[in-house]
């Protein structure tokens, strides 16, 4: 806390792009403090998980599988870590960062867009492990790559306005986090990480339009293993259902927030 606080009070105070940016990195780098190898964890993190995932399906279940699953199954996994490891930092934004709010003239929203860029440095060194693993298996990339940065601020997005319902729900209800727990639980069988996504389209076409995440992936997918251009009905209706989100979460978070401060 006194290392972040000092690193705030160096900073101007009308220059708030900086305070978010400083605010966002320390977290990233306190999550590798005190580890021998510090930041490069977030190489070797991402890196050994993909090696396990490969020896797994590759050798002990679905070993008839064609090849390419591995990276079907990476992107699905670390698109679901980038929502879930950011829905639950952002639930326990306020509470977590209440020193600042407390000590420091700190906008609230600020909080939650730092929590947002940590974990999308996270996802981002996710991702390039995945393009590096993919040149094993010859993926062959072509300009429809470019449009990967509006599938991964839609994720951005997405996690913002999640974080503002769950943190400001995380108020009056601390078990929450157990309950989100078992959500991200139950969402994680029924997007499809692991399972053939083909099912959606020819027999559980609904789904498609319950979470914007399964949109999101599957527009991934298209874009990091197969080079085809996005589902544009998908893309939209799934940027559409995030703004919905965002106003909704803004407007019970203004309503709301300011209770943050009273609760213990």
């Amino acid at each position: 806390m006194k290392i972040i606080n000092k690193l705030y009070q160096k900073i101007p105070e009308n220059n708030r792009v900086e305070r978010i940016w400083i605010l966002a990195r320390t977290d990233f780098v306190l999550r590798y403090y005190g580890s021998s190898l510090g930041l490069l964890w977030a190489f070797l993190n991402p890196m050994f998980r993909i090696l396990v995932y490969y020896f797994v399906f590759s050798y002990l279940v679905f070993k008839n599988r064609d090849s390419s699953f591995i990276l079907y199954l990476f992107i699905g996994v670390i698109t679901w870590m980038f929502f879930s490891q950011g829905t639950k930092k952002g639930m326990k934004a306020l509470n977590s960062k209440r020193y600042l709010i407390e000590n420091i003239q700190l906008n609230k929203l600020d909080i939650f867009y730092s929590s947002v860029i940590t974990v999308s440095i996270g996802f981002c060194f996710n991702l390039f492990i995945y393009l590096l693993f993919s040149q094993f298996y010859h993926v062959q990339y072509n300009w429809h790559l470019l449009l990967a940065p509006l599938l991964i601020f839609n994720m951005i997005l997405l996690i913002f306005g999640a974080s503002l319902i769950l943190s400001t729900l995380f108020i009056f209800f601390k078990d929450l986090d157990h309950v989100w727990d078992i959500v991200l639980l139950v969402g994680f069988w029924t997007v499809p990480i692991i399972w053939d996504q083909k099912f959606i389209f020819e027999y559980y076409s609904f789904m498609l339009y319950v979470t914007p995440i399964t949109g999101i992936l599957i527009n991934f997918r298209e874009i990091f293993i197969y080079g085809n251009p996005f589902h544009w009905d998908l893309f939209f209706y799934d940027y559409a259902y995030t703004i919905f989100v965002i106003l909704v979460g803004y407007l019970f978070f203004k309503k709301f927030s300011p209770l943050a401060a009273q609760s213990k």
